[in-house]
């Protein structure tokens, strides 16, 4: 019997890429403000910052 290979981890279906394990430095403050952010947008934090990143999202003003 032929045993699957389990599917590789990290390939990004919304943008084809994988996705680089990449690290930041934050204030415990400032990792409780973007997990409330990523939060009321129903996003991870990598999806959060991602979506900043490529200029999908913006939070300008968001308290």
């Amino acid at each position: 019997m032929e045993t699957q290979k389990p599917k590789r981890k990290g390939r990004d279906q919304l943008y084809g890429e994988l996705k680089k394990p990449t690290m930041i430095a934050l204030t415990p403050t400032g990792v409780e403000k973007l997990d409330e952010l990523a939060a009321a947008f129903s996003l991870s934090r990598s999806e959060f910052i991602e979506r900043i990143a490529r200029g999908m999202l913006s939070v300008q003003g968001i308290e």
